[in-house]
């Protein structure tokens, strides 16, 4: 198939699976399953969803805050932290983590991750991240210090840090990039706009291999494999696969075998009998790669005969989310708004806001009105320079100084901004003259960040209030 038909064909494909998340039905969740990635991995969540139900893992799915890992993981009263999921998923991307220090940070996410599903008493599934789309060019590979030098050997050490614990899965972002493509698997303009670094195909794939993990690990596999009747000029074809099943103990048996069994046929309807019904082709040289696809040699992974006992790699000892915070190097600044950028961040933040922006809020007319203060906060941290990251609309009127409008951006959200943006909308409250500060407060489903830290603010006393509507 030329290369075009092929990513066509991919292409299609995951809009078929897009289609069929439509269609499930509403069923109550058998697994739950919490995502955190330090990219926007809500695109994974369809195809997630649907290799999870085919399974019979009828699942929850909850994402976490963007660019969350280390805060999520580390408390214990984030989103994730307080549904306690069955399975947690967490995804880094190289290009997000400091320069110079991406090993390091890879391996702390790695030892926060794990602590957080000990925990939670989680399976924890985590995602090596995939080479970066951008090195040195073709001279890259040759440098002992070049960035896929670099990448390679911290996902070994990844890999190190994580094997031989039973409650951990491991997954690959670069095998979903590589059965894409590199040309096809990334997604610059949607990166820019929206932070979702891949295509719809590259999550397909990813979420595909989760699930498979998440069968193994849940819902197990069948431990025998039937052959249809037409299959029975195919033998040499499928001998060696056979060969493989049979040497990890699967069992090859007739049609009539009872129990779980993958059924491998040519005939539709054949297929369409046994819930792990396995349709093979009309091209029989691709059989091997069919039910590799199809996880029929999806196994929990066995320890080798006589293989010495993993040698992990020494942990600095657990973070707190106290060091964490201490360690970022957090830089709050305040200043004249930018109102195209106000209004971009009001429409996006959703995690951390009091509640709906009221429908005639204009950050411009809003500023330019009397007795008002429109306060902007640029953040930067160690990780690098987010920009503007918060936004608060007070208002003072009799000694009040009333705040509708607090939003934090996610990318910067848990990091601390919070405090210190509400430190200064306390100080410029004292300095018009009021001496009590009011948030208005409106549940959305989806801001219990902003009301539990205003809950704790109020607990505190001093000049702050709380009000719900």
């Amino acid at each position: 198939m030329p290369a075009t038909a092929e990513r066509d064909a991919l292409a299609a494909a995951a809009a078929a699976v897009r289609a069929r998340r439509r269609t499930l039905p509403a069923v109550p969740a058998a697994l739950t399953v919490g995502l955190l990635a330090t990219y926007t991995i809500d695109p994974v969540e369809p195809y997630l969803r649907v290799a999870l139900a085919d399974t019979g893992l009828s699942p929850g799915i909850v994402v976490g805050p963007f660019n969350q890992i280390l805060p999520e993981c580390l408390g214990d009263q984030g989103k994730l932290a307080r549904l306690a999921p069955d399975a947690l998923v967490v995804a880094p991307r190289w290009e997000e983590l400091p320069d110079g220090e991406e090993e390091a940070e890879l391996l702390r996410l790695a030892d926060a991750a794990t602590a957080a599903a000990d925990r939670w008493e989680s399976c924890l599934v985590f995602v090596l991240p995939a080479l970066p789309q951008d090195t040195a060019g073709a001279a890259d590979a040759g440098h002992a210090d070049g960035v896929a030098a670099a990448v390679s050997t911290a996902r070994q050490r990844l890999r190190d840090r994580l094997a031989g614990r039973p409650q951990v899965l491991v997954a690959d972002a670069e095998a979903a990039v590589r059965e894409v493509g590199a040309l096809r698997a990334h997604h610059p303009a949607l990166y820019a706009f929206a932070r979702i670094p891949y295509t719809e195909e590259v999550f397909w794939r990813l979420g595909l291999a989760i699930a498979r993990l998440l069968r193994t690990h849940f819902g197990g596999v069948p431990r025998a494999v039937v052959l249809g009747p037409d299959l029975a000029e195919h033998e040499e074809v499928l001998r060696e696969p056979l060969r493989r099943l049979a040497a990890a103990g699967v069992r090859i048996g007739a049609l009539e075998e009872a129990g779980p069994s993958w059924l491998l046929t040519t005939d539709p309807d054949l297929a369409s009998t046994r819930p792990d019904g396995v349709l093979l082709g009309p091209a029989v040289e691709n059989w091997p790669a069919e039910l590799q696809e199809a996880g029929v040699f999806d196994r929990p992974l066995p320890r080798r005969p006589g293989a010495p006992p993993a040698s992990l790699p020494e942990s600095p000892g657990p973070l707190s989310l106290a060091d964490f915070l201490a360690g970022l190097d957090l830089s709050v600044t305040f200043g004249e708004p930018d109102f195209p950028k106000v209004t971009e961040l009001l429409s996006r933040a959703k995690d951390f806001v009091l509640g709906p922006v009221p429908a005639e809020f204009d950050p411009a007319d809003f500023a330019a009105g009397p007795d008002r203060l429109l306060l902007t906060a640029s953040v930067r941290d160690r990780f690098g320079d987010y920009g503007l990251g918060a936004v608060a609309a007070l208002e003072f009127a009799a000694g009040v100084c009333r705040v509708e409008v607090f939003s934090v951006s996610c990318p910067v959200m848990g990091r601390g901004v919070e405090p210190l943006v509400l430190k200064e909308i306390v100080a410029s409250a004292e300095r018009r003259g009021c001496s009590a500060v009011e948030l208005v407060l409106t549940p959305t489903g989806r801001n219990d960040v902003a009301l539990e830290f205003a809950a704790s603010v109020e607990e505190t006393g001093g000049p702050v209030a709380v009000r719900a509507v």
